[in-house]
């Protein structure tokens, strides 16, 4: 029976959403992804699962960090498109359905 999502699973799923945006579009800087921008101190614990799961890497140059092939992947397969998917986030069983494919993704990079 596979474990329930906590309220901190959903959290730091968001998280991980804004981290992969944020990639996506290029607006952020190496300190905002290490979370050392005052109130955004978990974006670094985001920023480190995505890279544990496989799904970015640290870049050199004006990009501090990268999808990966896999990253491309994950955003392709549960994103899509980003004007569509970011209102719905906060719609019943988005997040979780997001939360879940993170989960997986970091148990393959095992």
């Amino acid at each position: 029976m596979p474990k329930e999502l906590t309220t901190q699973d959903l959290a730091a799923a968001r998280l991980c959403v804004e981290v992969l945006h944020a990639m996506q579009k290029d607006t952020r800087t190496s300190g905002w992804y290490r979370g050392e921008v005052r109130g955004k101190e978990a974006v670094g614990s985001a920023t480190t699962a995505l890279v544990r799961a496989g799904l970015v890497q640290p870049a050199v140059g004006s990009t501090p960090f990268r999808l990966t092939t896999k990253g491309k992947e994950f955003v392709t397969t549960q994103i899509k498109e980003w004007q569509t998917f970011l209102p719905k986030l906060d719609r019943p069983g988005n997040l979780e359905k997001i939360a879940k494919a993170l989960k997986r993704a970091s148990a393959a990079a095992k």
